[in-house]
């Protein structure tokens, strides 16, 4: 009996290996024969190109657009990914209805019920997406009643700063509460104290999900292993499932509160306008509902928190280590409240710091905090230049390799912030090829108030510091801390009070 069992075991081993092997020689003789195929390397049998990746995806798939070129296909797992490497390609194709769909294995799903804007697709996304623009627009994103919100928030970030007596701390242990508060007042309708148990709580998770998606994105191009890690319930899969449902009970603990103190006509927040969408609803036929306004939720604050923080981050970063730079942009802020009109440093202000903005582009440009865009899927066959990507294929932007083009920056590799200055230098100008946010319709929807926050606090923090590498510490380095999103590596920065700050 013990020997028939074996055997069968054995059998469907050989079966499972021989199927991989035909699968692989199968696409690798599809890829010899179709000649409007994008080329790249071949891999091996059953995981593709993927061991030979290395874990700074964003730098692999540059050494890799260096030898195909800007349009290249790799099996990566079980999954054929079409990466874009240039501004004309992404371009292209993200325009294209048939890459508006994310993939089925979306790596922030925590079941094949998840619903939220980031991994919605077809009329729902699009009937989502509409709504959050325009109820965020009727909460007064992007306008003086937001920025105002802004410099409040602002304020308990500069006291927390002003009361480190020595002036060293790690930027982001100030920065996270605070940006996060951000969101929260839209969401939710309220700020919470740094040391509030459930802003506590809610950093934590803000911090480990993006850290235990990186761990486990291998993963995501093995949709059966994924689904088998999942239902065992194995290592980082769990973790990061686990992560995800606690921060959409986090949501639903709000909710509760939102239904139970909802007033017709009264919109506090982002909950209570979807609250309101819900009671106004087909009940024949809703699709606004509880599980839904649930991720939407998560999904504003696993995008929205994390990468402004990090943007943030970056600049502080860069400041400290080009001292001659930081001066230049803290001429620029002080010319603007010599005038006397405000005590502090407007949106509408940018205009005229010019090279405020353009340190802040280079900045982004240098380390894009999305090097790669998120995947799309391929509905159906998408012509890019002279290459088909088939049906079915995964399609991802390299941001990075279009921010390190040599043939149009000429020297990437240099921290110059001229060059998105008018050659007079009394201009900022952005190319159409600068896309930090993606490109396309499914491109990130807070772009502009990710900016406004961006600029405020940066330029906010330089008003009343000076940004330092503390004396007697480490040198300062670029180096990158991978994960959903490129942040720098922590450091203690040291923030001196400005003996002059108007």
């Amino acid at each position: 009996m013990l020997g028939v069992f074996w055997r069968c075991i054995v059998t469907g081993l050989i079966a499972g290996v021989g199927a991989v092997v035909l699968q692989y020689l199968w696409d690798t003789l599809k890829r010899c024969l179709r000649k409007d195929l994008p080329p790249g390397p071949f891999g091996v049998p059953l995981l593709g190109y993927l061991p030979f990746m290395p874990k700074d995806g964003h730098r692999g798939v540059e050494a890799l657009r260096q030898k195909y070129g800007n349009v290249f296909g790799v099996h990566l797992g079980s999954r054929y990914v079409v990466f874009l490497c240039d501004f004309d390609s992404v371009k292209e194709a993200l325009s294209q209805d048939s890459l508006l769909n994310r993939p089925e294995e979306f790596p922030f799903k925590v079941n094949e019920h998840s619903q939220g804007l980031i991994v919605l697709n077809g009329p729902l996304w699009k009937e989502q997406r509409r709504f959050s623009l325009k109820l965020f627009k009727n909460l007064g994103i992007a306008t003086t009643a937001m920025e105002k919100h802004i410099h409040e928030e602002l304020s308990y970030l500069l006291r927390e700063l002003e009361s480190v007596k020595s002036g060293r701390i790690v930027p982001t242990t100030v920065l996270t509460p605070s940006t996060s508060n951000i969101i929260s007042a839209l969401v939710f309708g309220r700020r919470f104290e740094y040391d509030d148990p459930e802003r506590v709580y809610l950093d934590k998770l803000i911090e480990v999900i993006p850290a235990l998606a990186a761990q486990v994105s291998a993963i995501n191009f093995f949709p059966w292993l994924r689904k088998l890690f999942v239902f065992f319930r194995m290592g980082a899969c769990e973790q990061l499932r686990d992560a995800l449902v606690r921060r959409e009970d986090f949501a639903d603990s709000k909710i509760d509160f939102h239904q139970d103190t909802y007033q017709d006509g009264l919109v506090r927040d982002y909950i209570d306008g979807f609250l309101s969408e819900m009671k106004q609803q087909d009940e024949g036929c809703p699709t606004f509902t509880r599980n839904l306004l649930k991720g939407n939720v998560a999904s504003f604050f696993g995008a929205g928190s994390e990468t402004v923080r990090a943007a943030i981050e970056w600049l502080l970063l860069v400041s400290a280590m080009k001292p001659e730079l930081q001066r230049r942009i803290h001429d620029e802020i002080d010319a603007v409240l010599a005038s006397g009109e405000s005590s502090h440093i407007s949106w509408s202000n940018r205009s005229q710091m010019p090279y405020t903005q353009a340190f802040m582009w280079e900045t982004m440009r240098v380390k894009p905090v999305n090097p790669l865009s998120l995947m799309r899927y391929a509905a159906t066959d998408v012509k890019v230049g002279k290459y088909v990507i088939p049906r079915g294929s995964v399609v991802i932007g390299s941001i990075w390799s279009i921010f390190y083009d040599p043939a149009y920056w000429g020297d990437p590799e240099v921290f110059r912030p001229e060059r998105f200055l008018t050659n007079d230098g009394t201009r900022p100008q952005k190319p159409e090829r600068f896309i930090p946010f993606s490109y396309g319709k499914r491109a990130c929807p807070g772009e502009v108030i990710a900016n406004m926050e961006t600029f405020i606090y940066f330029t906010s923090i330089l008003q009343h510091f000076t940004v330092e590498p503390p004396p007697d510490g480490p040198k300062l380095v670029l180096d990158e801390v991978l994960g959903i999103s490129l942040r720098p590596k922590p450091q203690e920065l040291l923030f001196r009070p400005r003996e002059v700050h108007l």
